[in-house]
């Protein structure tokens, strides 16, 4: 096993009450292209329909909390709160692209001929500028540096549900511009698309259930890679290309392995440990972009790490 030492810890309640928001509001957390992390709180997150589907409405007020991170230092060095309003749609991702904001919501319906509009770019005052529909199950987004929008899908939004019978995702991975308009789609057999991510020179990664390949593409042709992880939630790619971090998959989520990259194939897989002041982390919860990373254990800190080699 290999020991990963994490530099410093950063207090989430003590900042969701410095903004006097409630860690009950928290829904998400991902890394932006700019590399600062932005944290999505809703006022009022609807409950499942019949214990199981997400609801596709919300009507409740949205935020954000942004922090912004030195990561060749591995520490958040300041941070910020917006307030977004009130909107309809229960928005379950937020990712910065352009100068403005993309909230998107991992479920819409398809009604009489009208889907529901589930992604919506707006301003940092709250303007709604953009909406469309990047169809429903969406299980990431990934927002690139141009503008381009990678959309996931998982087993309902490929293979349909809420009145999808020709599921947008049903190819399991889809590349848009900012205009909402497809770019690329995956030519493979995915029925759930499990994780995906971009290296540093933004080349699209993606693991995949049934097969539980890992596949690089720059969208024009494709490197498959065999790893020793099945049902994987998350991984990256170190900055020096050697190696990849798995999320441990089926059992064993926010437990974390790396493989490294031999000869156009994946070998010598090692179990990872994390380590803050010498005691060992139980992480409840991640995300992952390009080599970054973010943490956060049972205690509520938050550790961000840089990935250079491993």
């Amino acid at each position: 096993m290999k020991r990963i030492d994490l530099q410093s810890a950063f207090d989430i309640k003590a900042i969701f009450r410095e903004y006097g928001c409630s860690l009950n509001s928290w829904v998400n957390m991902q890394i932006g292209y700019d590399g600062k992390i932005y944290m999505l709180l809703n006022s009022h997150i609807p409950e499942r329909i019949d214990g199981m589907f997400v609801n596709t409405e919300s009507n409740s007020g949205y935020a954000a909390i942004v922090l912004e991170v030195d990561w060749e230092d591995e520490r958040v060095t300041k941070h910020s709160y917006y307030d977004f309003g009130v909107h309809e749609i229960n928005f379950h991702m937020i990712q910065p692209i352009g100068e403005h904001i993309l909230l998107l919501g991992a479920r819409c319906r398809y009604r009489e001929g009208n889907p529901e509009k589930n992604a919506k770019i707006i301003d940092f005052a709250a303007n709604t500028l953009k909406e469309y529909c990047l169809g429903d199950g969406i299980q990431d987004c990934i927002v690139k540096q141009d503008g381009d929008i990678i959309t996931s899908y998982f087993d309902e939004g490929v293979f349909g549900n809420f009145g999808w019978d020709n599921p947008i995702g049903s190819c399991g991975l889809i590349v848009w511009d900012q205009n909402g308009e497809i770019k690329w789609k995956a030519d493979r057999y995915i029925c759930d698309c499990y994780a995906v991510n971009i290296d540093e020179q933004e080349k699209l990664w993606y693991y995949y259930y049934t097969d539980f390949e890992l596949v690089q593409t720059d969208l024009q042709t494709e490197k498959v890679y065999k790893p020793q992880v099945n049902g994987a939630s998350g991984f990256l790619l170190t900055a020096d290309a050697t190696s990849v971090v798995f999320d441990g998959g089926y059992e064993h989520h926010c437990e974390f392995a790396v493989e490294r990259i031999m000869h156009d194939t994946l070998t010598d897989y090692e179990k990872l440990q994390f380590v803050f002041t010498g005691n060992e982390l139980l992480i409840k919860s991640f995300c992952f972009r390009q080599s970054k990373a973010v943490f956060v254990d049972n205690r509520n800190r938050l550790f961000v790490k840089y990935f250079v080699s491993v």
